[in-house]
């Protein structure tokens, strides 16, 4: 979240000097000593509105988010030209999701410096939250067009685009971004994924295997690279990518079924089967599990049970010579 000061009211040195050190530690994620100094210069000038609204932020990061929002607000309230304020509304808001309110707070700061490229970057995100794909991509573009080197909105304008299908123009500004930062772990997550979309598995991989060297916990890259390295027929390196997303979060549903499904295609039903449990335990609204679970019975030899799952996850399969197959 933006921690810029914004055009506030100029303030005496010192006080200067406590936001500066405040904002150095907030972003080192010294959260305890950013606190310290922002309420030591709300104790020498009680409405100053960068501490106020920094501290806002700060109160939300600590899952005080109502606090944080009154703090904005007040600061607002003192400097009503904050444009980092309203910018700091929009992104509490979104993150609560708040989405149309969000997109006004983007919108205040907007109207107040219309050359603001990480509002319309923010505000973007939250017209693609509202399901205006095309004007969250109108307003990625605007904000590059105004700060080429805005790198989160190179990637959101990527994921979408991806959405649109236009994978081609997503990897252009995946790489774009990667160009500017290369260590991001994120884009290199997403260009993998476009990667892998687009049929280009081995390039998918290795973006994939990058995301996860510089973040060894991603638990969604290990599961995307499992996918990618399963579809290239590299079923014991899938399954060892599956099993360290489920190191990392045990509880996702689809990385059970994912794993379970390589291991029914290396021929292990009995693990198989218990993935699919899993999965199912995790997730009852999940057909696929329970269908695959039956799938999984009958091939050991339980037709009663596995009737019944199959039915329950895939419906009952009928055949007309005239209609074909039904699902129902």
């Amino acid at each position: 979240m933006s921690q810029e000061p914004g055009n506030p009211p100029e303030q005496t040195l010192d006080l200067d000097q406590a936001i500066a050190t405040a904002m150095e530690h907030q972003s080192a994620g010294q959260y305890a000593q950013a606190e310290q100094l922002y309420r030591q210069v709300l104790e020498v000038v009680p409405n100053h509105p960068v501490a106020l609204q920094l501290l806002g932020v700060l109160a939300h990061i600590a899952g005080q988010s109502e606090t944080g929002l009154q703090l904005i607000r007040a600061a607002i309230t003192v400097a009503p030209d904050y444009v980092a304020a309203y910018n700091n509304l929009g992104n509490v808001l979104r993150e609560l999701g708040q989405l149309t309110e969000a997109a006004d707070a983007y919108r205040h700061a907007l109207e107040i410096k219309p050359d603001y490229a990480e509002a319309l970057g923010n505000l973007g995100l939250a017209q693609q939250g509202l399901g205006n794909l095309d004007a969250a991509i109108g307003s990625y573009r605007a904000a590059l067009e105004l700060k080429p080197q805005l790198v989160d909105a190179l990637n959101n304008l990527g994921n979408a685009l991806c959405l649109t299908g236009d994978l081609a123009a997503a990897i252009e500004s995946f790489e774009k971004a990667l160009a500017l930062q290369p260590k991001y772990a994120q884009v290199h997550f997403n260009l993998g994924t476009a990667l892998k979309q687009q049929g280009r598995v081995d390039d998918a991989i290795a973006s994939l295997s990058r995301a996860i060297q510089l973040q060894p916990d991603y638990a969604a890259a290990h599961n995307s690279l499992g996918l990618a390295l399963q579809r290239s027929g590299r079923l014991d390196e899938a399954a060892a990518s599956y099993q360290q997303a489920l190191r990392n979060q045990p509880q996702k549903a689809d990385y059970h079924f994912n794993l379970a499904n390589v291991l029914e295609l290396q021929g292990q039903l009995k693990a198989a089967l218990a993935g699919y449990r899993k999965a199912l335990q995790l997730n009852p609204q999940f057909d696929e599990a329970a269908g695959s679970i039956g799938s999984v019975l009958l091939a050991l030899g339980e037709p009663e049970e596995g009737l019944a799952m199959e039915r329950k996850g895939f419906g009952v399969i009928s055949f007309d010579l005239a209609k074909g197959l039904s699902f129902e």
